[in-house]
């Protein structure tokens, strides 16, 4: 998302961050980054909260969409990670960058307690990545909100097809979601149930209803890069791939290359429903609806142009 670096506050700045924070602010702060629409996404603020008690968090995230992804990173290790990936010297060395920065804005002749620390209030090691990325979006020379930045750019190609019988849906990374028409529900009553196995033509159909479904999201969210990474989950995801490896017991995550997953659709469209009743890896409660599972999974991997999908 493309960012601009504020200088001044306007006239409704106060309502918005108020409404952010979800309380009142508690010092003088100045929208120092906006989004696209001119929304807050960094506050600066002053050294001191307006009793007087020491503010060590220069730099503020409060852009809801940063906070939820910088977030996710957090909730999956993201301190560890990032403390792992940059040496300690390093770190010390912006904690004191950042210090320097703050404490410049502190009278010379202010007595009394003095804010502590630097990014995020300590000298060592990273405490709030929230924190880092927002002095990295400033400008800042952070090296942990460049790693951030980094794994957000990774993370943005990645997708999640979540298959519930009737509610299937595409979830971003980025927070928004896609529902797809063409549930395996849906495609089974809408064709696929109509011979045992399923029609040519009534495969085809599901297909492309599935593209179409997809091809409509890529519309809608032409941010998306070229190059996406498809997870997939729920019981249909999870017994496909117990189909292709031809066992109930499967590991947690399960990498499915296009080639196999092809073969996979090509049997399963192809018998009837007896013969998938006998598949050791398939559970009874999934055999009818299967077929349109897969439906959906082909036609995701052959409309996004994937070489492969996960399993979650």
């Amino acid at each position: 998302m493309p960012y601009r670096i504020s200088a001044e506050n306007q006239p409704e700045d106060l309502d918005i961050v108020r409404g952010l924070l979800g309380r009142e602010p508690l010092s003088a702060f100045t929208v120092v980054v906006r989004d696209e629409a001119g929304a807050p996404v960094v506050i600066q603020n002053a050294p001191f909260l307006d009793d007087g008690r020491p503010m060590p968090t220069r730099y503020w995230l409060v852009g809801p969409t940063e906070i939820n992804r910088v977030g996710r990173l957090e909730a999956e290790g993201g301190v560890r990670a990032a403390e792992a990936a940059i040496s300690p010297e390093t770190l010390r060395a912006a904690h004191d960058r950042y210090q320097e920065l703050r404490d410049r804005l502190i009278p010379p002749d202010h007595s009394g307690p003095r804010p502590y620390g630097g990014v995020g209030g300590t000298r060592e090691g990273v405490k709030c990545l929230h924190a880092h990325y927002a002095w990295f979006l400033v400008g800042g020379d952070d090296p942990v909100g460049a790693w951030v930045q980094d794994r957000l750019d990774a993370l943005d190609g990645e997708l999640l097809l979540r298959i519930d019988a009737q509610d299937t849906c595409v979830l971003s990374q980025r927070g928004w979601q896609h529902r797809i028409e063409s549930a395996p529900q849906f495609l089974h009553e809408h064709g696929l149930n109509e011979s045992d196995p399923p029609h040519p033509a009534s495969l085809t159909n599901a297909l492309g209803s599935v593209e179409d479904d997809l091809v409509q999201m890529l519309l809608e969210h032409p941010e998306l890069p070229s190059h996406l990474r498809l997870r997939i989950t729920g019981t249909l995801a999870r017994s496909l791939a117990q189909v292709e490896i031809g066992l109930t017991d499967i590991p947690a995550e399960v990498e499915i290359t296009r080639e196999a997953l092809e073969e996979v659709f090509r049997v399963l469209a192809t018998e009837a429903a007896a013969d998938r009743a006998a598949n050791p890896g398939l559970p009874a409660g999934d055999v009818e609806l299967i077929v349109a599972a897969a439906c959906l999974v082909v036609g995701a991997v052959r409309t996004l142009g994937l070489d492969r999908v996960e399993v979650v």
